[in-house]
């Protein structure tokens, strides 16, 4: 079969499909890991990932090694945002174009992204079985039966096939596309070589300098975006893309392995400690609050990344708050 051809117009789409994927998995997994009643925990006082390890460690707890593993996917995944909104503008905001986050491409959670060929329900829910088994599917490692991609194509058959093809059209379009002198509109909150206290210093979110730098930059931000979840064959993370302080052990894992690890700990230790869904007087109030607070996020990203303002995260680290409240109220949180 002859290859498709990749115009501007299909790369164009495909960014901004990447960018919709990684927004679209940050709630299904900050959801259920804030379902969890970690000991000490409640709506004033969420959880927070801390170092459990060693048997006699006071804040060890089921729910809290669970909640570890999920929540280090979640802020992997907001870099991966990150890397995949700069990967956009590096190529397409000199042309006048930014990453879209309202509007059609609010996400929404009634199916797998269309051009993902995942047949699996979707919905937000706590931890149990059922939300693990379509966490790990939305993570599971590309098959090895997966074809390269045949050029642009409108349906995956994995995200790690759609990022193949990214790939593909980045390399066929990068001459044509880049342009070194321009304002490329990057930001940088997650990963960058400069600053030795961030997360990640071995690879730098932004893309920018002459055409070989900038096309070896947006290389390393597709092999993080991939190396750390579904790209990843093995449970264990490149040295490179993974954070230099030992004590993050779950960023050493794909994202893959952190959620089978909860999916033992239900099939073998049973049910982990959920806030139930039974309605309350306060639920309307907490859930109006998040939707205002997602709403603010999802304006604020739109608007950071198009370089009308700076980049406010305010309302992305008031979400954990904002979802305990719902559930505590007795109800599942809606995005």
């Amino acid at each position: 079969m002859q290859n498709k051809t990749w115009t501007d117009a299909a790369l164009l789409d495909h960014l901004q499909k990447a960018v919709y994927l990684e927004l679209w998995t940050i709630p299904l997994y900050l959801t259920a890991a804030y379902s969890l009643q970690v000991p000490g925990t409640d709506a004033d006082t969420p959880p927070k990932q801390v170092t459990v390890r060693g048997k006699k460690n006071p804040n060890r707890s089921r729910e809290q090694l669970a909640f570890n593993n999920i929540y280090s996917v979640v802020v992997q995944e907001m870099l991966h945002l990150e890397l995949a909104s700069n990967l956009f503008n590096a190529l397409f905001a000199p042309k006048g174009y930014s990453p879209k986050f309202t509007g059609d491409w609010a996400p929404r959670y009634d199916r797998f992204p269309s051009w993902i060929a995942v047949n699996k329900p979707v919905k937000l829910g706590p931890v149990n079985p059922e939300q693990m088994s379509l966490l790990a599917a939305i993570e599971t490692p590309e098959p090895k039966s997966d074809g390269a991609p045949n050029g642009p194509q409108d349906v995956y058959d994995s995200i790690g096939q759609f990022y193949k093809a990214i790939e593909q059209g980045i390399h066929q379009r990068w001459n044509d596309l880049y342009q070194p002198d321009a304002d490329h509109r990057q930001k940088s909150e997650f990963a960058n070589p400069q600053y030795i206290r961030d997360d990640y210093t071995r690879f730098s979110s932004t893309i920018g300098g002459d055409s070989r730098t900038a096309l070896k930059q947006a290389n390393e931000v597709l092999q993080a975006i991939v190396g750390q979840g579904e790209g990843n064959l093995g449970p264990i993370i490149d040295a490179e893309l993974r954070p230099e302080d030992a004590n993050d052990l779950e960023d050493q894992f794909s994202h893959f392995a952190r959620f089978r690890m909860v999916q033992a700990m239900l099939k073998f230790g049973g049910p982990l400690e959920t806030y139930p869904a039974t309605g309350g007087s306060g639920l309307a109030a907490a859930q109006q609050q998040l939707t205002a607070g997602f709403t603010s996020l999802l304006t604020a990203l739109e608007k950071g990344y198009a370089g009308d303002d700076e980049l406010d995260l305010g309302s992305m680290w008031a979400l954990p708050n904002q979802i305990v409240s719902v559930w505590s109220a007795g109800g599942v949180p809606q995005f």
